[in-house]
């Protein structure tokens, strides 16, 4: 364990808790339990039980009673909050998913291996390890795909949709990229187009493991586990550069993030040659930078205008699996850096001041961190009503950051100037490691191994 790390606890219930609650509201029994956990790392757990009764007076109204060290209540539709006084874990929101997307009968596909929501959140992408990807409307959680394809030969590993929501740039453990065209039919929303790559990118020599978009989508990241990434030109398809990573030693790419240079980036880096580093191919690409999260625990910050690293962090010690960046999310908003690990150890940085190491680290165990996005957050937005009180203070020095986790317990954490607390817990999932997280608005989607797509609206 780290020492410097905040150990935050976990508070979780049944996964289908809610069934069992929609029984006792119809009269099918007159009451029913299903059990709620507590946990903090290095301590007792505690697993006690929520009972549900219907109310004699109101037919409509469900109470509820924590038993054996927890406490449950109910705020609203899709929140509730559990508490455990023994382990000192105050009221923690719990949020059920408002819209679930199970795989329809035609996507019998299993594990989800990349993933991703429009901008606009009109529409979610799957990909699958026979190489398919499968786009479905956000609006009905039965509506069949709207478009597939198969643009490689084996696993998708990344899927990210342009600007526009209506195109998709893909990758895969083929070592290659495609572009599909995402645009769904207008003729009828029960039938499924089947589309081909407008564009397929080659040049990696290992499987390609994450993609970045560059403003509105002229040209595109690439990072893969040859220890390279790629800056290309889609309207021509072609490589602009090549940038090995880990200081020239070619370390496997495993995450990227990218975003617009804060002004206090803008002296870094060496600019005595920028003209040489200029190619006409690139568009929007000077006020940008890029972060990638490494296989041996570093990551590295490249400035695109140079096309040069300027910031490489130390290795995970010890230097082994365990250590590995698995997750990075940039956010030029609030100078902020934010890092996942194999180890389950989640790292927040100010990019004005990357040399003085995190301004904060936390865990809840040692299950690996597998996605990671920034969020906003507010005093009314995925929270009990108002703000906790650890993130007193100014508002926008409290930043969310939605954590995706192997062992399926994803949550939302706050994270201020007196430290990361866990603003909501994200259930659902029974078990199954959650692989992927993405922020629309205010919505947090969620992908897991058992093949569902969660949407969790506050």
């Amino acid at each position: 364990m780290d020492a410097q790390a905040t150990v935050l606890p976990i508070c979780t219930v049944q996964h289908d808790f809610q069934a069992v609650v929609k029984d006792v509201l119809e009269g099918v029994v007159p009451e029913d339990t299903f059990w709620v956990s507590c946990y903090r790392f290095g301590e007792p757990s505690v697993h006690g039980k929520a009972t549900a009764t219907l109310d004699e007076n109101d037919r409509n109204l469900v109470l509820y009673e924590g038993r054996n060290g927890v406490q449950f209540r109910r705020y609203g539709e899709n929140v509730y909050s559990i508490a455990s006084p023994g382990l000192s874990i105050g009221e923690t929101r719990i949020a059920t998913p408002g819209s679930t997307y199970s795989n329809p009968s035609e996507v019998r596909k299993g594990q989800i291996t990349a993933f991703d929501v429009a901008p606009d959140g009109s529409q979610f992408a799957t990909g699958y390890h026979d190489g398919t990807v499968y786009v479905r409307p956000a609006s009905s959680s039965s509506a069949p795909p709207s478009t597939t394809s198969k643009p490689h030969l084996s696993s998708v590993t990344s899927l990210r949709f342009f600007p526009s929501s209506r195109v998709i740039l893909t990758s895969g453990t083929d070592f290659s990229l495609s572009v599909l065209s995402a645009d769904p039919l207008e003729s009828s929303s029960y039938t499924t187009a089947k589309v081909e790559p407008a564009r397929t990118l080659r040049g990696h020599t290992r499987a390609v493991t994450s993609t970045a978009i560059i403003a509105r989508g002229r040209n595109v990241l690439s990072g893969a586990k040859d220890g390279t990434m790629r800056l290309w030109d889609m309207p021509s398809g072609s490589q602009i550069r090549t940038l090995s990573a880990g200081s020239n030693n070619f370390v496997p790419v495993l995450a990227l993030s990218a975003g617009e240079r804060s002004q206090a980036h803008a002296g870094d880096g060496d600019i005595s040659n920028i003209a040489d580093s200029f190619d006409t191919r690139e568009v929007e690409t000077s006020d940008k930078v890029v972060f990638c999260a490494l296989q041996d625990g570093s990551f590295e910050m490249f400035d695109l205008r140079t096309k040069r690293a300027v910031f490489r962090s130390s290795q995970g010690r010890p230097p082994n699996a365990r250590s590995a960046l698995q997750a990075i999310a940039y956010s030029s908003q609030h100078n902020l850096l934010a890092t996942g690990a194999a180890s389950g150890l989640t790292s927040v940085y100010d990019t004005r001041s990357l040399q003085g190491g995190p301004t904060s680290q936390f865990r809840r165990n040692e299950a690996p961190i597998d996605d990671i996005a920034f969020i906003g957050l507010s005093s009314s937005k995925h929270s009990l009503g108002s703000v906790p009180t650890e993130s007193a203070g100014s508002s926008d020095a409290i930043v969310g950051l939605a954590i995706a986790t192997e062992d399926g317990l994803p949550y939302l954490a706050a994270v201020g100037p007196s430290g990361p607390s866990v603003r909501t817990e994200l259930v659902g999932t029974d078990c199954d490691a959650v692989r992927f997280v993405r922020v629309v608005g205010d919505d947090i989607w969620s992908a897991a191994d058992d093949g569902v797509v969660r949407r969790y609206i506050p």
